[in-house]
């Protein structure tokens, strides 16, 4: 499987609790912008892509004719006829139903929408654009053009909420048919307008939240398949759990990291300098970090990302050259289990696992 990664970095305005690459739309960068980023896929052409994801910052927030742009071109410069999964970015207050309707007719079979609440008061608190009014129009709008498989976000654990407010949200979200859920719990980042504030959340709080989520999903026939994602059976990211299976992506557009051949690549965090790197005959590189993985990385970093994947775990393979005592341990603690030849996080020590996986990263 090779996955194909865009980065749209361009917001309406920044959330406060965002540490992603994004800047302010301006639609003459955004014109450069697309051709840099086509201008690097060139360097890839003829792959043939398995699945593809365009996220941001808002890819949503570009006007249908950049997108036609886009999207039109990479069916020129890459292989798509393997093409098993295309997921498009959205927000509700600049998707529309002209741009869900070419979405729909270039191939995009999957949508994650940035609801992240379903109060209009968390949503100000975040520093949301949209309501949860418009929400609904818009989640009517892609059912109306015909989409299937759709993807909601949603943030827990916001400062001053309690188990019946998370409750009630996640309620109000199992209303609508989506097929897929990612839960995120409220991080508070530097850089960050929430950081600088010094707005903390309740850790403790946030695993009641995780824990209670869990149960009402399961109710619901959602499938804990990844710590941070539920899906109805079938309905999985195929792109996300190629990141999580440790395999090869070719990421496009600054600040877009990429694994491909072997190399691990991060591209230059910073609008300006990737579109001169690519749009002009100077010597810059877009690529800022560049890393062989041979087969020890490899599998250091089979094990920090296959141990997220709950039903699949990792080889067990990947745990040799000293990790095996580390491994053990884990085992005799009951955070770890193993499932024939494979090593599993055991879910009641889900929101520990930062701390479990960051044990074989030393």
């Amino acid at each position: 499987m090779l996955g194909l990664y865009i980065h749209i970095p361009f917001c309406r305005q920044k959330c406060f609790y965002c540490d992603f690459f994004s800047i302010k739309y301006d639609e003459n960068q955004i014109i450069k912008y697309i051709s840099a980023l086509l201008n690097q896929a060139k360097q890839f052409s003829g792959a043939k892509i398995d699945t593809i994801y365009i996220g941001g910052g808002t890819p949503s927030v570009l006007f249908c004719g950049q997108i036609e742009k886009l999207i039109g071109s990479l069916h020129k410069i890459f292989d798509l006829s393997n093409l098993k999964e295309w997921t498009f970015e959205l927000n509700p207050e600049s998707a529309d139903d002209e741009k869900l309707k070419f979405l729909k007719r270039s191939g995009v079979n999957r949508l994650s929408i940035g609801l992240q609440s379903c109060n209009d008061d968390d949503l100000r608190f975040l520093g949301r654009v949209h309501n949860f009014k418009r929400f609904v129009e818009v989640f009517e709008s892609i059912g109306n053009v015909g989409f299937k498989n759709t993807n909601i976000d949603l943030i827990y654990g916001l400062p001053a909420r309690s188990i019946k407010d998370w409750q009630k949200i996640l309620g109000r979200a199992l209303q609508f048919d989506c097929s897929h859920l990612s839960l995120y719990p409220l991080s508070i980042e530097k850089e960050t307008l929430f950081y600088q504030k010094g707005i903390s959340v309740d850790e403790n709080m946030q695993n009641d939240l995780y824990q209670n989520a869990c149960k009402i999903l399961s109710q619901n026939n959602f499938i804990h398949y990844e710590i941070s994602n539920w899906a109805k059976d079938g309905k999985e990211s195929l792109h996300n759990s190629n990141y999580w299976r440790n395999y090869e992506y070719i990421g496009l557009g600054a600040s877009a990291a990429g694994y491909f051949k072997n190399k691990r690549y991060k591209n230059v965090e910073n609008i300006e300098r990737y579109i001169s790197s690519l749009c002009h005959c100077g010597q810059e590189s877009s690529i800022e970090q560049e890393e062989y993985i041979d087969d020890e990385l490899r599998k250091i970093e089979s094990i920090m990302l296959g141990l997220r994947l709950l039903n699949e775990g990792t080889a067990i393979e990947n745990f040799d050259n000293g990790r095996e005592k580390i491994l053990n341990n884990l085992l005799e603690q009951k955070m770890l289990y193993r499932d024939n030849d494979r090593i599993k996080l055991s879910k009641d020590f889900v929101f520990l696992s930062n701390s479990i996986i960051s044990q074989f990263m030393k």
